[in-house]
């Protein structure tokens, strides 16, 4: 059977999404917790997956990937409003990077993918993983992920189909 992947997307159909500032540090460096005074921006939306400027997940999607895959790495940062005093509580995550890009996928001329294509023998076992060298790709999760996903009412992201070769 031929397995099906999916690239999550950021979700622009949610106006004012939460924003959090870039982590100081790389994540490796990063201590297990932390906080983070933040100034949020009236009617900011928390979703369960932040895909910029790094990779956060809420505790509900923590405990998906968790079941997908024992090996992802999590730390808790905890952000604080400095005015209001509240506090949001994520999980920064570091996913695995796959080399699986094929060569038939096209690109634009700033070097952003126009058609991803996968090497479907390298991602076989994968169930949820990024693209290794390949600037502007997402976290790539397989089909049964997904629909976990969708089942579960996780917010912040969509989900673009990928061809493998």
């Amino acid at each position: 059977m031929v397995q099906r992947f999916y690239e999550l997307t950021e979700d622009h159909r949610i106006l004012n999404p939460f924003r959090p500032p870039a982590l100081p540090t790389s994540f490796d460096e990063l201590p297990l917790s932390s906080v983070m005074m933040i100034e949020r921006q009236v009617n900011e939306e928390p979703t369960d997956w932040i895909s910029r400027p790094s990779y956060f997940v809420s505790d509900r999607m923590k405990r998906l990937m968790e079941m997908v895959d024992e090996a992802l790495l999590f730390k808790s940062v905890t952000f604080i409003d400095q005015r209001s005093g509240e506090q949001l509580g994520y999980w920064a995550c570091h996913i695995p990077a796959v080399l699986a890009l094929s060569d038939n996928s096209l690109f634009y001329p700033n070097g952003s993918i126009q058609h991803l294509l996968l090497q479907g023998e390298k991602v076989r076992d994968q169930r949820m993983f990024t693209l290794e060298g390949v600037r502007g790709s997402g976290v790539i999760v397989r089909l049964d992920v997904a629909e976990s996903m969708l089942r579960r009412g996780l917010s912040g992201f969509v989900l673009r189909k990928v061809d493998l070769e």
